[in-house]
């Protein structure tokens, strides 16, 4: 009898009666940014592939030039295919735009449609997806986008219009894809680029300016994009504070504030593969977690969800826990991984490991290998 009266509860769900009879569907409410974040636990970032840039590559080059430019492997569908299976909720597609706009800001078709490829073999696995602005910010000579007031005024307008171009690309597609509005945005560049926080903190107004251009770019092209769910970042992706607090969420034009989440990068305790010689930890454990109860603090008891974009074991000079390091090192890394995603599920926060779980030639569809699987296990074991 309850499983009938639960089948008839849901017919009623699926039609409405209105007072002349006639049946119409009722509209299923859009997924909101907290439901889609909380499914997202375990993630993984396609690094240095679309996001790659090389000022040396031709214009008109293949696609394939830039993403193997870094010493990756081109995305392929077997490297989405072993992530679903092995139990990845979620991938972040970074992707560097600049160097395939022309001078009217129009993206070149072939670029766009590469992003598309990707993001379809990500969605026909049964992930979600997040397609970014990324090195297009940034402490590189050629990102364009910075947080001052000559980059806002000089920019915004093409920033607007390449987001429209994204948004009207993939209209069409379904809550599983979301956008992040852009990466890590500074003040200045390399060598004197402004990390963590800007010197000047009147600088942080320009993030918040950017944040609602993008909101109100996508927003602007309606279909699936009135209701998708966007990212905007903090500062350099920083929590500091003075970013955390000084994000302004942009104010959304599709009528409520469910469709909007925040991300920060973490590689905390920043230089721990130095300075505790790649060992994770006890420390470590109560920088994370304190980062967490900043986060709930600032955004999460605010209403926001809160994606981790990036975290690893990335310290000063590159030194890293990668696929050369021995299996002892490689199980540090995890204890690490299993520490943010047990943080993750606690906070209903989502995090993306940054690259090294597949790395090189490891990501060849022909010679698929995980190039520290101990890192995967241990975030499969504790999502």
């Amino acid at each position: 009898m309850k499983r009938a009266t639960n089948m008839l509860a849901a017919l009623a769900l699926m039609l409405c009666v209105t007072s002349c009879g006639t049946k119409q569907e009722v509209k299923q409410e859009p997924e909101t940014a907290a439901e889609a974040v909380k499914k997202m636990t375990a993630g993984w970032n396609v690094g240095n592939d679309m996001d790659c840039f090389d000022s040396d590559i031709k214009p008109g080059a293949p696609v394939e030039e830039y993403e193997k430019s870094w010493g990756q492997q081109p995305a392929n569908e077997v490297l989405f295919k072993k992530l679903a299976e092995k139990g990845f909720d979620a991938i972040r597609v970074p992707v560097t735009w600049w160097q395939h706009m022309d001078a009217e800001g129009q993206v070149d078709p072939a670029w766009m449609g590469r992003v598309e490829q990707i993001v379809n073999w990500v969605l026909d696995n049964g992930m979600y997806c997040i397609v970014n602005v990324h090195h297009d910010t940034g402490a590189a000579v050629e990102a364009w986008l910075k947080a001052d007031s000559t980059s806002y005024a000089t920019h915004h307008e093409r920033y607007k219009g390449l987001w429209t171009q994204i948004a009207n690309h993939f209209k069409d597609y379904d809550e599983r894809l979301l956008f992040e509005g852009y990466n890590e945005m500074l003040t200045g560049s390399n060598p004197t680029a402004e990390w963590s926080e800007p010197k000047d903190l009147k600088n942080l107004q320009y993030i918040n300016k950017f944040a609602q251009d993008f909101v109100d770019a996508v927003r602007a092209t309606g279909g699936n994009n009135q209701y998708r769910n966007l990212i905007v970042n903090t500062y350099s992706g920083s929590h500091t504070p003075n970013t955390l607090p000084g994000l302004v969420i942009p104010t959304d034009p599709c009528g409520n504030q469910n469709h909007l989440a925040v991300e920060v990068h973490t590689y905390d305790p920043w230089d721990w593969v130095n300075n505790y010689d790649m060992h994770w930890t006890e420390k470590c454990t109560e920088e994370v977690t304190w980062l967490f109860s900043e986060l709930d603090k600032h955004v999460i008891s605010k209403g926001y969800p809160v994606i981790i974009g990036e975290y690893g074991s990335n310290g000063q000079s590159e030194k890293t826990i990668n696929k050369t390091c021995t299996d002892e090192q490689k199980q540090e890394a995890g204890r690490q991984a299993a520490d943010i995603i047990r943080l993750c599920k606690k906070y209903n926060a989502a995090a993306f490991y940054w690259m090294g779980i597949i790395d090189g030639s490891d990501r060849a569809a022909d010679t698929f290998q995980w190039s520290m699987e101990q890192v995967a296990d241990s975030i499969m074991a504790n999502k």
